[in-house]
């Protein structure tokens, strides 16, 4: 009667008793893409990891502050896929300008993809910049402002809400006049104001790099 006793007792607390599993990573990299700004007086190193974290790290006259900030899950995966992209990866890897300054911040970005292949990108404040690289670094700096503000919904971004001729700042500051938007392809056509620049955005994707229009 002992024995069956113990039996029982056993196979009751049997499962309790195994050991928890352990979560899961994602494979691959950890995070999707960093970009550190370097001048002489320091430098701000921003990391978009691939568990939703995103940090900014700032070290100036030897002093660092560290900012954390949990991204949504869907957010991550679009930047993670969006960065992945090939009319990134198929960017020079060196854009520096060649001109020199005390103030002058350079840029490295690197960017990852599941399969554990990197690709480096250098490039500073007065790097001529395609429009895929101008993509970039406008992405980049709409990470960076998730710590001061949320993305705009997607609803704002609409045929309706962009008719031609509805101007937007891009996240880096260039300004830009929508000229048509192509209902069936669902992409909007931007033309620089201040500059030849012209190129095109899928509207799904514009809040990643502008703010709603006004």
């Amino acid at each position: 009667m002992i024995r069956l006793a113990l039996a029982v007792l056993w196979a009751a607390a049997g499962p309790s008793l195994s050991p928890t599993p352990a979560p899961t990573r994602r494979p691959g990299p950890t995070f999707c893409a960093e970009w550190v700004r370097q001048t002489k007086e320091g430098y701000e190193r921003l990391t978009l990891f691939t568990d939703n974290a995103l940090v900014w790290k700032t070290s100036v006259g030897g002093r660092d502050d560290v900012r954390r900030k949990a991204v949504p899950p869907a957010e991550t995966e679009f930047y993670c896929t969006y960065f992945a992209r090939e009319e990134f990866w198929s960017l020079p890897g060196d854009l520096r300008s060649g001109l020199s300054g005390e103030h002058l911040r350079e840029s490295r970005v690197t960017l990852t993809r599941p399969d554990g292949s990197r690709k480096a990108i250098r490039f500073d404040e007065l790097s001529s910049l395609s429009p895929e690289g101008s993509s970039l670094r406008s992405s980049l700096v709409g990470l960076q402002n998730l710590f001061t503000a949320r993305l705009s919904p997607a609803s704002q971004f609409t045929p309706e809400t962009l008719p031609a001729g509805t101007l937007l700042r891009r996240f880096d500051g260039v300004l830009f006049r929508v000229r048509r938007v192509i209902v069936d392809k669902e992409v909007v056509e931007l033309e620089g104001v201040d500059g030849p620049i012209s190129y095109f955005v899928k509207l799904s994707e514009m809040r990643y790099q502008f703010p709603a229009p006004e």
